[in-house]
């Protein structure tokens, strides 16, 4: 059974993940590590454009780099968002992504994956962060 999380938190965190996504969508990735915990870790599962783990300080060199990308045209939608409360300063989340992505000018519009999310956020100084995400790819059809 989950544990219920309050309409505030929900908004904070839901906005939050659709800002992250429309942040590297648009061009500005590097942005993107500021909704991350000094200590988060950001793991791409087999299948992902890069998988592995990344941690702290490192996240915002992977999100600096992936702004870089300039080839890379993606969309990604975000839907079936579910929340349990941890406790009053942390919540889990899932959400299932679907990852549109051309690294050519086709800008092939079927998925690239679609994958499972589950994180991890920590409210730290009056705002909600990403302490832990974890992208596992369930379906895959670009490789990169």
């Amino acid at each position: 059974m989950m544990n219920a999380v309050s309409s505030d938190i929900r908004h904070a965190v839901t906005d939050g993940i659709h800002l992250f996504f429309d942040l590297v969508d648009h061009g500005q990735a590097s942005r993107t590590a500021t909704l991350f915990t000094a200590d988060a870790s950001l793991t791409f599962g087999p299948g992902s454009p890069n998988p592995g783990t990344i941690t702290g300080e490192a996240i915002a060199t992977a999100m600096a780099a992936r702004e870089k990308q300039a080839s890379a045209f993606t969309r990604h939608v975000v839907s079936n968002i579910m929340f349990d409360a941890e406790n009053a300063k942390g919540v889990s989340v899932r959400y299932l992504l679907v990852l549109f992505r051309s690294d050519d000018d086709s800008r092939d519009s079927k998925p690239a994956f679609v994958a499972d999310v589950r994180e991890r956020w920590s409210q730290r100084e009056g705002s909600w962060k990403i302490a832990e995400r974890i992208v596992n790819p369930a379906f895959i059809r670009a490789q990169f």
